[in-house]
């Protein structure tokens, strides 16, 4: 990775060169150096198989140049250069620019801050900055060892052809930006690094899968996720030869996980000024309504002290701050980046599409706009889209886990679920995933037997899920997404009903 010193030398420089060029009325300057790392499992006990991939490094450094024309301040221009940082590249990207011109009576400026930032403390995540990919890799082959061990020392029976299958991956994110612009006082700075690892254990001769996860920002907690090969495969043998119950209608609990993955395919892209200037939100019309239970509230912090992804500043040089989505249960804020947020305000239809409830004064702000590539990296070709980071639910009146178990008295445990979408379209909030392992039958108000991986698929309503739940969890705990770029705190909750349709095995 390119160094945070080189990236802000450059921008200053930049900034200088730009401040003297006559025609340009205003400029924003983003640069920026991403490293993902993935060392994937891929082990096949009765195939030939490597074990561990190849490792892949996904890195991406150069910067993006936007220009506003001192003749007009609606015509603007764009363009980026990968890989070179010398003045020569910035005289291309200018020209460039200058050739790409093109008038928006939308562009409301740059984003502006005129407030010096204080200066950011050191933070612990930056060991995982001069992590080597060899330290990512070493914790792969310890985890895939630990999975061996497991499953040749707890495995019931010796198994001719066992089909014990174990993948996932160990993921090192990491990344640096500076920012220069006509509107902002100062270069500003900011870098992060954490790490991401999912190990699924599959026993096909026992019709068994399990996982475990970890997420975290330091060495020491990388090298503990070593472990989760081992909790994967006991996992699995604790769920073998699980239960096929009928379609129906059932009591569920919903774990972390998929509320988690419930939360980014259907809630988080309808939470964003850009989803209600459309009208494309869940929630189109529901601005300041009653949309999920009273005891349960909703935010984005890029700051959280339990965070992984941590961030001082947003990649159009604004203060990352917490923004509260939904507050006991009402709709209150909205993710936001600086030009879908001037769309919304501005917008002819605004009340229509907010709704009723909205107050007159609206105080959204442009704490969200991260330029992203594939994944959770900030990157220099990518465009400010309205992101979360960490989002966090939590939740008032909670109970332990053994109590939501008991409040649905009999029905279903789902711990994971995977191939969630919407269904007639994110605005409709209909959606569909399948239950993917970790999962069991309730009876009597106790987990009594293992569900068999993928043999229902859960159809419902995200109303379904976050407006009555019969009981919530009291804890948030950590869950991946996979490919997400926000990571997730939230609880488990108990559902009323949720349809449950048979999937038929292959």
């Amino acid at each position: 990775m390119i160094s945070l010193e080189t990236l802000r030398q450059f921008a200053r420089a930049a900034h200088a060169q730009l401040a003297r060029t006559r025609d340009i009325g205003a400029f924003e300057l983003y640069c920026s150096s991403a490293d993902h790392l993935v060392a994937r499992l891929n082990y096949t006990s009765d195939l030939p198989s490597r074990g561990l991939e190849e490792c892949k490094s996904l890195n991406a450094a150069g910067f993006a140049l936007r220009i506003v024309m001192r003749a007009d301040p609606h015509q603007t221009g764009y363009a980026h250069v990968a890989g070179d940082f010398r003045s020569g590249a910035l005289r291309e990207a200018l020209a460039a620019a200058r050739a790409a011109v093109v008038r928006d009576p939308h562009f409301p400026g740059l984003p502006a801050d005129p407030q010096p930032l204080a200066e950011r403390r050191s933070d612990p995540a930056h060991d995982l900055l001069t992590a080597s990919d060899q330290q990512v890799i070493d914790s792969a082959w310890a985890a895939l060892s630990s999975a061996g061990t497991a499953f040749a020392k707890r495995t019931p029976l010796k198994l001719a052809h066992p089909g014990l299958i174990i993948g996932g991956d160990f993921s090192l994110i990491r990344d640096r930006v500076a920012i220069a612009s006509s509107a902002l006082p100062e270069v500003r700075t900011d870098e992060n690094a954490y790490f991401s690892a999912s190990v699924t254990a599959l026993i096909e001769a026992l019709d068994a899968k399990g996982t475990a996860t970890a997420i975290g920002t330091s060495r020491s907690e990388l090298e503990r996720a070593q472990r989760l090969g081992r909790d994967a495969v006991l996992r699995a043998l604790e769920l073998r030869h699980g239960e096929r119950p009928p379609a129906g209608d059932y009591r569920v609990v919903l774990g972390p996980q998929p509320i988690a993955e419930i939360l980014n395919y259907m809630v988080m892209g309808s939470l964003t000024t850009g989803a209600f200037q459309t009208a494309g939100s869940a929630y189109t019309g529901r601005f300041g309504d009653t949309v999920m239970d009273a005891r349960l509230t909703l935010s984005d912090d890029p700051l959280a002290a339990q965070g992984c992804v941590r961030r001082t500043i947003t990649c159009e040089g604004l203060p990352a701050r917490r923004t509260v989505l939904i507050d006991r249960g009402k709709l209150v804020g909205l993710l936001s980046n600086h030009y879908d947020l001037h769309r919304l305000l501005n917008d002819e239809r605004r009340d229509e599409k907010l709704g009723p409830a909205a107050p007159a004064a609206l105080n959204l702000q442009a704490n969200s706009g991260y330029r992203l590539g594939d994944g959770a990296v900030r990157r220099f070709d990518g465009h400010p889209a309205s992101v979360g980071t960490n989002v966090i639910m939590s939740a008032t009146g909670g109970v332990s886990d053994r109590e939501l178990i008991a409040a649905v008295r009999n029905g279903i445990y789902v711990g994971r679920v995977w191939y969630t979408y919407p269904i007639n379209g994110q605005r409709a909030g209909d959606f569909t995933c399948t239950i993917s392992g970790d999962s069991y039958v309730i009876r009597d108000g106790r987990l009594a037997a293992p569900l068999a991986p993928n043999c229902l698929r859960i159809n419902a309503h995200i109303e379904q899920v976050f407006k009555a739940p019969l009981a919530v969890g009291r804890k948030s705990e950590p869950a991946i997404v996979w490919g997400a770029p926000e990571a997730y705190w939230v609880p488990a909750l108990a559902i009323t009903s949720l349809t449950l349709t048979s999937v038929n095995p292959a």
